[in-house]
C-alpha cells in the first residue's frame, strides 16, 4: 500500500510519524510505501545474501545488516534489503550513516520503484559505492558501479561473479542463488 502525504514532509516528519506505526513505511519521492512481506524466494536471497556479503568481509572493519536498519537520504527512507558499511556504526541507533553497497531483492510488486524513484534517491548517497538488485525469478544482478560522478551499470547472468571493487570482493552467483530453483 502507498500513499501520498497531504502535506508537503520532511524527512524529519515523516520519520516521526513512522515511529508511531506499527508498520514499517518507506518514503521516497513524497510517497509513503508500506513494507510488505515477500516470498520465500526473496528471504532466502536476502538470507544467500547475508552469508556471501558476511563471509567476503570476514575479517574487516565492515559490516553487513539484513532487514532492518534504515537508510535516510535528504529526500527519502528507506529499508534495503541488504546494506553493506564499512564505517562507523551506532549499534543503538536504526540507521546507517555510511552505506557502502545497497542491495534489493527484485518482485514484481516493487522492481519498477526499486529501479526508479528508490535508485534516484540511492544515487544521492555520498559513502554509496554500488547498488545491486537482485532478480528472483532468474539469475540476474544488476550492478550499478559509481565511477566518479557517474555510475556504471553491469548485469551480470548465469553463473558468473558480481564484482564489488569497492570492497575488492567478488561474489559469486552461485553462492546467491543456492537452494533457488532459478
Amino acid at each position: 500500500m502507498s500513499m501520498r502525504a497531504s502535506r508537503p514532509w520532511t524527512i524529519e516528519d515523516f520519520a516521526e510519524w513512522e515511529a508511531r506505526q506499527p508498520e514499517r513505511y518507506e518514503f521516497v519521492d513524497g510517497v509513503a510505501r508500506m513494507m510488505v512481506g515477500g516470498t520465500n524466494a526473496h528471504s532466502k536471497l536476502k538470507g544467500n545474501l547475508f552469508r556471501a556479503l558476511d563471509r567476503a568481509l570476514a575479517g574487516r572493519n565492515c559490516d553487513v545488516f539484513v532487514e532492518g536498519p534504515k537508510v535516510v537520504t535528504a529526500d527519502a527512507l528507506t529499508y534495503p534489503d541488504v546494506v553493506v558499511t564499512c564505517g562507523p556504526v551506532d549499534l543503538r541507533d536504526d540507521r546507517i550513516a555510511e552505506p557502502l553497497v545497497l542491495v534489493e531483492v527484485l518482485s514484481r510488486s516493487t522492481s519498477d520503484y526499486d529501479r526508479g524513484s528508490k535508485w534516484l534517491a540511492y544515487q544521492t548517497i555520498p559513502s554509496l559505492r554500488h547498488y545491486l538488485m537482485v532478480a528472483q525469478d532468474s539469475r540476474r544482478v544488476d550492478v550499478h558501479s559509481r565511477a566518479g560522478e557517474d555510475w556504471i551499470l553491469h548485469t551480470v547472468l548465469g553463473d558468473g561473479d558480481v564484482e564489488l571493487s569497492a570492497i575488492d570482493r567478488r561474489l559469486s552467483m552461485a553462492d546467491i542463488y543456492e537452494g533457488l530453483p532459478c
